[in-house]
């Protein structure tokens, strides 16, 4: 985690801490009835999100490779989490963690293997008051599983849920998978499922995998998908029908004159454009405002001297989001996975597979400093406005 001054783009000097699991477990029914053991909670954090402010206060939320949400106090820091609920079994992967608020009640939706996992948060602020440390148990008041996919089972593994998104216009949940059916749309209310699209034929296992979906607020149910085929993909979300497709990859070829590409570690230069054996992917999206920002890589064995290895090379993209016109792009030696906007530092913030975070003007697209972070992978980036903080 890296804690940065309002409008500070002193990144090297900000000041980190570091946030791991615990191994106290514990029971929760009331404060009088916890019993302690030991387990152990290693893992990998996948997703991440600060909760709203109650009292001026905030608190980070994680979910993790072992099937762990995981607490903690963005105020009082302290490297073990405040508490910890197992919700799924521990061979099951936690992806994404998101706040909604739907009928007056923050909910905190968490999504994975088990498909989604939808709790009161309040729940987890009643164990918090209760001075509960450690393991809780807490059961979700709605679970939202996507349809067992012949071409997934097939090869005996869950049909994951990758990210989620909430439309407050029509109280619908979106969920993207890995599987043929792409993604789900859910009625939050009644828990049914109203419908999928952005599957087809061409949707297996490892094919057009989708990695991330957002709903965008107040734009006649717009619905973007993005995922393994390299494609940003807008949808009425309210007829499941297509807008527009845009292929990254032809995109950036097409406007190279506002792309630039790093070349090894001495900047950014220009005149290059992606081989036509590059298989680009999407793997997360933000938004400021009307500007689209993506990320994601690339799979060649061409263009080597752009890249730290042979076959990977990432990208971060910005468009205007009620055009859908391409704006600015730039190349990277290492495959990107997160990217979420700063308002304190009116930025994008990009973080992947160099252990590096990379900050964009969120205007222009433009490259404004880069700053070293604990993890050397980085699958989750969160940002809060007040504290202002950073989670990488």
């Amino acid at each position: 985690m890296i804690r940065l001054s309002p409008l500070s783009t002193d990144f090297a000097a900000a000041k980190r801490f570091f946030f791991q699991g615990s191994t106290n477990e514990y029971s929760y029914g009331s404060s009088s009835s916890c019993k302690k053991s030991r387990t152990s909670t290693s893992g990998t954090i996948f997703g991440s999100a600060f909760s709203p402010a109650r009292s001026g206060k905030t608190y980070l939320v994680a979910c993790t490779s072992n099937g762990l949400i995981c607490v903690w106090d963005s105020i009082c820091i302290s490297a073990e989490p405040i508490i910890r609920v197992q919700a799924s079994t521990a061979d099951k992967v936690l992806y994404d963690v998101q706040f909604i608020a739907s009928s007056g009640e923050t909910l905190l939706v968490v999504s994975g293997d088990p498909g989604i996992l939808v709790y009161k948060w309040s729940a987890f602020l009643n164990a918090i008051d209760d001075l509960i440390d450690g393991n809780i148990v807490l059961e979700p008041i709605a679970k939202f599983k996507p349809h067992p996919s012949p071409q997934v089972m097939a090869f005996g593994e869950p049909v994951e849920i990758n990210c989620t998104s909430y439309s407050a216009l029509d109280n619908m949940l979106y969920g993207v998978a890995g599987d043929s059916f792409g993604c789900y749309q859910w009625d939050l209310e009644s828990e049914k499922l109203v419908g999928t699209f952005g599957g087809g034929a061409k949707n297996r296992c490892n094919g057009d995998y989708l990695h991330h979906v957002m709903s965008v607020p107040n734009n006649n149910n717009l619905v973007l998908t993005a995922g393994e085929d390299g494609a940003i993909t807008f949808w009425n979300g309210k007829e499941r029908k297509l807008i527009e497709t845009i292929n990254v990859q032809d995109t950036m070829n097409k406007n190279k004159e506002s792309v630039s590409w790093q070349i090894q570690n001495k900047g950014f230069g220009s005149t290059h454009q992606w081989s036509n054996g590059s298989n680009l992917w999407v793997s997360c999206m933000d938004r400021k405002g009307d500007w689209l920002a993506a990320v994601g890589g690339s799979e060649s064995g061409n263009n080597v001297s752009l890249r730290s290895g042979p076959n990977t090379a990432g990208f971060m993209a910005t468009w205007h989001l009620p055009t859908r016109t391409f704006n600015s792009g730039c190349v990277t030696r290492e495959s990107y996975n997160a990217i979420a906007y700063n308002q304190n530092l009116d930025s994008f913030v990009s973080g992947g597979n160099d252990g590096q975070l990379t900050f964009w003007d969120s205007a222009t697209g433009e490259c404004t400093g880069r700053s070293g972070c604990t993890p050397s992978l980085i699958y989750t980036l969160s940002c809060s406005a007040a504290p202002s903080m950073m989670v990488a």
